[in-house]
């Protein structure tokens, strides 16, 4: 028998969970996404150099990843005039052609770990109030 991986595990649990459940897990889900979206939009910083100002702010948006439920991808997908994305130069910084540095401008990730922390609690709050629903104590 094939060992399954920790990914598949946790996708055989989400896929076990009654219908009502798991739709209350994505809805919540999907909820928390959209806030962490609008929070790293709020930190993005808005440069005058760019095209359009306000194009990396504008350009994180989030997706539901296909055949993984409850799972979604935030990205951010600003280009320069060459066709590259730039945000990674943004939040770690980067030299610029002449040698100097340019310093990081992080907006993605600490704003990440700073929602993460009780993230799971607030997804799973909607299921436990439907169990407690449906297998109600004494």
């Amino acid at each position: 028998m094939a060992r399954m991986t920790n990914l598949e595990r946790r996708i055989a649990r989400m896929n076990s969970l009654p219908a009502q459940i798991q739709a209350a897990v994505e809805d919540q889900l999907k909820v928390e996404v959209d806030d962490m979206v609008a929070a790293m939009k709020r930190a993005a910083p808005v440069s005058a150099f760019e095209q359009r100002s306000g194009e990396l702010r504008d350009s994180i948006t989030a997706y539901p990843v296909q055949g993984r439920p409850a799972s979604w991808r935030i990205i951010v997908k600003a280009r320069d005039e060459k066709g590259r994305y730039y945000g990674s130069y943004v939040e770690f910084g980067h030299n610029k052609p002449d040698g100097s540095r340019v310093p990081a401008d992080p907006f993605f990730w600490p704003t990440y770990r700073a929602r993460k922390r009780g993230l799971r609690a607030r997804i799973l709050r909607p299921a436990r109030k439907l169990i407690r629903e449906m297998f109600p104590r004494g």
